[in-house]
C-alpha cells in the first residue's frame, strides 16, 4: 500500500476540518428551520429557532472531538468496567456543562449584534433541561465513535485476511509452477541419454536447446505471467527437442491466431500439456501432434491434440501434469476457466482450455 506524502497530511487535515464544519452548520441550519417551522404563528422572530438551533449544534460539533480523544484514553471496551462507566459518567456532565456556557454565550453574542437581550428564567432550570439531552448526546456519539472504531478494525482485518490470501494463492502459484520445470527437465534429460545412443550429434544440439530453455525459464522464473510470444518461444524450443529426439517419426504443428504476441498467458502452462500428449498419447514418437491457439472476445483459448492411442478415463487425476494445470487455473482465474480432456475422433486425444486475458 503506497504511504501519503508528508506534505499532502496537511493538506487533508484542512480539508478534513472544512468539510467537518460546513457538516455542523448544514445540520445546524436543518435544525433551526423545522424548529423555524414549528413556532410558526409563535409571534417568535424567525431568526431566533436558527441561532438556537446552530449555537446547540455548533458547540456539540466543537465537542465532539475532545470525546474521541477522552474516549481513546478509556475506551468503552476497555477493563475495568467500574473505571470505564465513572469516566464516562463524570465526562457526560462536564460535556453538558461546557455545551450549557456555550450555547448562552454564543446566543448572548447574537443578541447583542442584534441590539437584543438574551434572557432565560433560571440557569438551573436550562441546565437541567439542556443536561437531559446532553447525556443523550453524549451516549450516542460514545455508539458512533465505538462503531466507526470496530468498522475501521474488522476492514483493516478483512483487508490483511484478503492480501495474506493472494500472497498465499502467489506462493502456491510459483509452487506449482516450479514443480513443472524440475519434471520437465528430468524428462529432456533421460530423452537425450536415450538419443545420445542411436546420434550423438542431435544428442548435442537438444542439449543447447535444453540450455537456452532453461536460461529462459530462469530469467522470468518469478513471473506469474509473460507475454503469449514468450510462452509461445519456449513450446517451440520443446517441440524442436522432442522431433529431434524423434527425428522423421513426430510431426508438431503450431497455430496461433495473428495480434496474441503481446497477450499476457500463465507461464509454463503449454509445456506440460505437450508433454502430457507426449508421454500418454504418442508415447512411441509417432504420429502428429497440433497446438491452437486462438482468441474469442477477451478468452484465449488453448487446444492440444493428437492422434496417438487415445484415452479411456477422461477425468484429471491427482498428482499429474494435467492436475497441476487444473489447479493453477483455479487460482489465477476462479470459475473463470474451463478444461476438458477428452478422445479426438477418429482417435487420439485432445485437450482444451480457456481463460480470460486482459487485452
Amino acid at each position: 500500500m503506497a504511504a501519503i506524502p508528508i506534505a499532502s497530511r496537511p493538506r487533508a487535515a484542512r480539508s478534513g476540518r472544512v468539510i467537518y464544519a460546513v457538516l455542523a452548520l448544514l445540520f445546524g441550519l436543518y435544525l433551526g428551520i423545522n424548529s423555524m417551522v414549528g413556532l410558526r404563528g409563535a409571534g417568535i422572530a424567525a431568526w431566533k429557532p436558527l441561532v438556537w438551533e446552530l449555537s446547540s449544534v455548533v458547540v456539540i460539533f466543537a465537542l465532539i472531538p475532545f470525546i474521541v480523544r477522552f474516549e481513546r484514553h478509556f475506551r468503552l471496551d476497555g477493563r475495568p468496567r467500574w473505571r470505564i462507566v465513572s469516566a464516562h459518567m463524570g465526562a457526560a456532565l462536564v460535556f453538558s456543562a461546557l455545551h450549557v456556557t456555550g450555547i448562552l454565550l454564543l446566543r448572548k453574542l447574537v443578541y447583542a449584534v442584534v441590539g437584543q437581550r438574551y434572557g432565560f428564567d433560571s440557569l438551573a432550570i436550562q441546565a437541567f433541561y439542556e443536561l437531559q439531552r446532553d447525556l443523550i448526546t453524549y451516549v450516542v456519539i460514545l455508539v458512533v465513535i465505538f462503531a466507526n472504531r470496530e468498522f475501521q478494525v474488522r476492514r483493516t482485518s478483512d483487508l490483511r485476511a484478503a492480501e495474506l490470501a493472494a500472497e498465499l494463492d502467489q506462493a502456491r502459484l510459483k509452487h506449482l509452477t516450479a514443480q513443472i520445470e524440475p519434471h520437465f527437465l528430468f524428462n529432456t534429460l533421460n530423452a537425450i541419454s536415450n538419443r545420445m545412443h542411436e546420434d550423438v550429434e542431435a544428442a548435442d544440439r537438444m542439449i543447447a536447446s535444453l540450455g537456452a530453455l532453461m536460461r529462459a525459464a530462469y530469467d522470468s522464473d518469478q513471473q506469474l505471467l509473460v507475454p503469449l510470444e514468450r510462452e509461445l518461444d519456449w513450446l517451440r524450443g520443446y517441440a524442436a527437442m522432442m522431433t529431434e529426439r524423434f527425428r522423421g517419426q513426430l510431426s508438431f504443428d503450431l497455430t496461433v491466431a495473428p495480434g496474441l504476441d503481446a497477450v499476457e498467458v500463465p507461464r509454463l502452462l503449454l509445456q506440460p500439456l505437450v508433454e502430457n500428449a507426449l508421454r500418454h498419447g504418442l508415447p512411441s514418437g509417432r504420429g502428429n501432434l497440433t497446438v491452437d491457439v486462438s482468441r474469442r472476445g477477451a478468452t484465449l483459448h488453448y487446444t492440444v491434440s493428437d492422434d496417438g492411442e487415445g484415452i479411456k478415463d477422461t477425468v484429471i487425476k491427482p498428482g499429474t501434469g494435467l492436475s497441476n494445470v487444473e489447479r493453477r487455473l483455479e487460482l489465477l482465474f476462479p470459475g473463470a476457466h474451463t478444461f476438458t480432456l477428452a478422445a479426438r475422433q477418429p482417435k487420439g486425444t485432445v485437450v482444451t482450455l480457456s481463460f480470460p486475458v486482459a487485452h
